[in-house]
């Protein structure tokens, strides 16, 4: 949703800048009455950057949120009171002022679900909705108890995934590091000092070439990282060009593709089995979890899904429609349709694909990390053998 930001007034007189998300500046202008507060001048749409109080301030961990919220209502221990202990911890300053700002909401008579609706930057895009499921079926504490267990197996499955990177990248960056201060540092000396004794060779060019190319284009290396930088905050645009292309090429991409495959087949099988398991209707269950698919070429073909179960499509049916849905998947959510266990069977092609994934990582970094070794072994020992051989030749000519 787009940002707006107003003027407002409360009850006591005090004004303030308020920045809100709204569908409209009229949405706007409502959620902020249904706040208890009173739009005094439109100040235009916030900015990105506004999303955020800095780059570097306290960001909520939805998870560390979630994992305090439940054990205190699985205890019986009323929402707002519930609230306060949280807001009363000194720990964490950003989940103190959301549990703050959640319970002044509840003070106003309004429901959990919208407050956690409004601030839909701070939370997963599924997590109003099974906190409305919750809300409607008088089950709250045991819908929060599944959204905390979903919510800590992402969390544990981004973090196998980086941890597993940091080695391969680790290495990768350092020996790229390594080549260029032998061939910025090292190697200029060495050659310089063949070609002063007055020793011309093969090796002896080759290695002042190198040295020469080294020191300058050595401004190529920071325009690279540049490039990269703002290749990625393009990405980070999910409807823009840059993004679309990318997600279409990535999807085209030898051993990437199961990558991004798996990875967004199993968020959306897992938010769909969560909501329809919390009592969400089937209608808005589909439209949630699509939300939460990060590919826009995946997402994009999964926009008829609602349309198609409103005409009476069975789901397997809507989903064979996009040629992203493998038929394996197809096949069990059909087996669950038959049998009246469709969440369950969502849920098994969430684990399943999630084991396809970490599977997937592994040996893509078990291929990596010898493979970069391997280049930059090559890369130090030309450089060596080309020393070497200037050596000889200097030994050949005393």
């Amino acid at each position: 949703m787009p940002l707006f930001k107003y003027k407002v007034i409360d009850n006591s007189g005090k004004s303030s800048e308020l920045l809100i998300e709204g569908d409209s500046q009229a949405d706007a202008a409502r959620r902020i009455q249904r706040r208890g507060l009173m739009p005094l001048q439109f100040l235009g749409e916030g900015s990105e950057s506004s999303r955020h109080v800095s780059l570097f301030g306290a960001k909520l961990d939805v998870v560390e949120f979630t994992d305090r919220l439940v054990p205190l209502l699985e205890a019986s221990i009323p929402l707002e009171r519930a609230l306060t202990i949280i807001g009363e911890s000194n720990d964490n300053q950003a989940l103190s002022d959301t549990a703050a700002e959640l319970r002044r909401g509840l003070h106003e008579g309004r429901k959990l679900s919208d407050l956690i609706r409004e601030r839909g930057r701070a939370f997963p895009q599924l997590y109003a909705g099974v906190v409305q499921a919750g809300e409607e079926a008088g089950a709250l504490p045991q819908v929060m108890a599944e959204l905390r267990r979903f919510l800590m197996e992402s969390q544990e499955l981004k973090a196998f995934i980086v941890s597993a990177s940091v080695y391969p990248a680790f290495i990768a960056l350092s020996g790229i590091l390594m080549l260029f201060f032998v061939l910025g540092v090292i190697v200029p000396k060495f050659a310089v000092a063949l070609s002063g004794a007055g020793i011309e060779s093969t090796a002896t060019a080759l290695l002042l070439s190198v040295s020469a190319f080294v020191q300058g284009y050595w401004w190529l290396l920071p325009l690279l990282l540049a490039g990269a930088v703002a290749l990625l905050l393009q990405l980070r645009q999910e409807n823009g060009p840059v993004r679309k292309m990318y997600d279409q090429w990535i999807l085209r991409c030898p051993i990437l593709d199961k990558l991004v495959l798996y990875s967004n087949l199993s968020r959306l099988c897992r938010t769909m089995a969560i909501l329809m398991r919390s009592g969400v209707h089937l209608l808005n269950t589909v439209s949630i979890a699509n939300r939460v698919v990060q590919n826009t070429a995946i997402k994009n073909s999964l926009l008829e899904l609602s349309g198609e179960l409103r005409q009476g499509q069975r789901m397997s049916s809507a989903l064979g429609n996009s040629k992203y849905i493998p038929t394996l998947m197809l096949r069990m959510i059909a087996v669950g349709e038959e049998t009246g266990a469709v969440e369950t069977m969502l849920e098994r092609v969430a684990d399943r694909y999630e084991t396809d994934l970490r599977r997937q990582v592994k040996r893509l970094l078990s291929l990596f990390e010898p493979l970069v070794i391997i280049l930059l072994g090559l890369g130090v020992g030309l450089i060596v053998l080309l020393m070497f051989m200037a050596i000889m030749d200097m030994q050949g000519t005393v």
